[in-house]
């Protein structure tokens, strides 16, 4: 227990501002999948003030009704976290090695502390068992907050928020051994299938809950940045990489940033949001089956929504009806009379619903994953805190679950 404590202490760190130091090296894009996903089995469970627990199920369109919307893929939903004490029970599809949490605290308005406790069995929220990675951290004032541990193992995270000033969260990730890569490789089949499952299968025909909203523009979905107007090309992936911490800078000069995504086939989409930094902007998002002959003359298309920003809130987002694309564009227009600063992109996403039986939801084992990144089985590389955390080398007996009442 002292071990952990120390290892867990020492490493760490917290960032919050936007595209800056967020533990990602400058030329490369973030690499990991977010685990807090339901695309890759995750559930979530929401312990609030008034004791109250609500299991998540795993399709539907809660969006922001309740914490499913906090891994439903769409950064640009969010969930209300009031004043007191919130809980937040992520149960993983398997044990993972964790090294990274992060959320976006919505405009920067919710003050207050979080502490992460991981186990590797189910736990009530009140179990004394659950080991502490982090205690009483600070996200006051921090929009984009980020906290780096060591390999800790884990298949349930319970995430406490006290809260002193309400606001709301969103973009919840948890990162670990799953690589992108990886994820691409097991999923590859539904970018191949879903355009031909939506054509036979109507949105709207069948159960909703059989039904998920998949991000088709996403390096795990083998989608590619094909221009930006300005900036660097090669780090322009920071945009699909699955991570509202890393961002792409458009120069300070572009009066028009804009960029297109190329997906890896025709698909059926119904809805395109997107995490910006916080500002007036007027945003207009252009679905293409052809990339434009003429990328400056973009303006004079039809587009498909025209968004303004009115409150600066740095996200927007298109619901529409289903229709084909292979190309989605975004191009902004500033509304700032100040001086121009660089606009900056975090996560853009293009949505088409897949059912749940075309989505391997198990997370086997890393078998594809980058030789660059190193992949781990529970117990195996890292520290072995298996007794501390109650796997099978130490099994606990657990009582019924108990809810904890929030004060």
């Amino acid at each position: 227990m002292c071990l952990l404590g120390t290892l867990l202490s020492a490493s760490i760190a917290i960032k919050s501002g936007f595209a800056v130091d967020t533990g990602v090296p400058d030329d490369t894009n973030n690499r990991a999948k977010n685990l807090m996903r339901m695309n890759c089995g995750a559930r979530v469970e929401c312990v609030t003030r008034d004791g109250r627990p609500a299991f998540v199920p795993v399709g539907g369109e809660q969006k922001d009704a309740s914490a499913a919307a906090l891994i439903m893929d769409d950064d640009t939903l969010s969930f209300p976290l009031h004043d007191g004490k919130t809980s937040l029970i992520i149960t993983l599809p398997r044990t993972f090695l964790i090294e990274r949490f992060a959320f976006v605290n919505e405009n920067a308005a919710a003050c207050g502390d979080v502490k992460v406790e991981v186990s590797n069995y189910r736990l009530a929220a009140n179990d004394r068992r659950w080991i502490s990675a982090a205690a009483n951290v600070s996200f006051t004032a921090k929009r984009f907050f980020q906290l780096r541990m060591a390999g800790v193992e884990a298949k349930y995270v319970k995430l406490s928020f006290h809260v002193e000033k309400q606001g709301r969260l969103a973009a919840l990730a948890l990162y670990g051994d799953q690589t992108l890569h990886a994820y691409a490789a097991r999923q590859n089949h539904v970018t191949q299938a879903a355009s031909t499952v939506a054509d036979a299968r109507p949105a709207t025909a069948g159960r909703i809950e059989e039904l998920l909203n998949f991000n088709f523009a996403n390096s795990y979905a083998q989608a590619h940045v094909v221009y930006v107007s300005s900036g660097k090309l090669a780090r322009a992936g920071r945009m699909i990489d699955d991570d509202a911490l890393t961002a792409f800078g458009f120069a300070a000069s572009d009066p028009h940033p804009t960029v297109i995504l190329e997906l890896p086939k025709m698909q059926r989409l119904h809805r395109v949001s997107v995490v910006y930094k916080m500002g007036l902007a007027h945003l207009e998002v252009y679905l293409l089956n052809e990339f434009p002959k003429n990328v400056g003359e973009l303006g004079n298309l039809k587009s498909l929504a025209s968004v303004f920003d009115r409150h600066g809130s740095g996200k927007a987002a298109v619901d529409f009806d289903p229709q084909n694309a292979r190309y989605v564009a975004l191009r902004w227009t500033s509304e700032s009379s100040a001086a121009a600063e660089a606009f900056e992109v975090a996560e853009i996403a293009a949505f088409g619903q897949v059912p749940l039986s075309l989505l391997d939801l198990s997370e086997l084992p890393d078998l594809f994953a980058d030789n660059s990144v190193a992949s781990h089985s529970p117990g195996e590389g890292g520290p072995d805190f298996s007794n501390s955390l109650g796997t099978l080398a130490d099994p606990p007996a657990n009582p019924p679950v108990i809810h904890e009442v929030s004060p």
